[in-house]
């Protein structure tokens, strides 16, 4: 059994643990140092600990992720936790943006807050531990990347 790590709940559905800034901060200085030059900030600005954290300590470079997260921003507005309580889901433009981003890599966001809300959050964390790790040498991976950051192999589609 895998130690989950509650915090990659992401509110919209999203798996934390595949973001490319999560991934960046957690294993490679060399890819929070091609992040920091492709946003033009310091390495040490390229931090997130996951969603469930993300006003606290979330990476804040860029204008609506992170801390600046129109979706986490939404719903703290609306005093809701996840996207699945709000009447305008799944047709909230905000949600259908970044569900449709994902959808093409993968991951179904519906599908993910249809297991949350279910309460099976730690099976559904497992699960996605084990769908984004490298098919060469088994470690995490980021979704946006079409290469293993730990050893460079090049990333099937999911």
């Amino acid at each position: 059994m895998v130690l989950v790590n509650k915090n990659l709940v992401g509110r919209c559905g999203l798996y934390c643990g595949t973001c490319t800034i999560y991934r960046a901060y957690k294993d490679s200085e060399q890819l929070r140092q091609k992040i920091a030059e492709e946003n033009n900030c310091k390495p040490e600005e390229i931090r997130c600990e996951g969603c469930q954290t993300v006003l606290t300590n979330g990476w804040d470079v860029e204008e609506i992720w992170g801390k600046n997260c129109q979706i986490v921003k939404c719903l703290e507005a609306k005093r809701l936790d996840f996207c699945y309580e709000c009447s305008q889901c799944p047709d909230c433009e905000k949600f259908r943006e970044i569900a449709d981003s994902c959808l093409k890599r993968g991951e179904n966001l519906m599908e993910n807050l249809t297991k949350i809300k279910a309460g099976k959050v730690e099976e559904w964390l497992e699960e996605e531990d084990k769908k984004w790790r490298c098919h060469e040498c088994g470690k995490p991976i980021a979704m946006q990347l079409t290469e293993c950051h730990w050893c460079g192999a090049e990333l099937r589609a999911k």
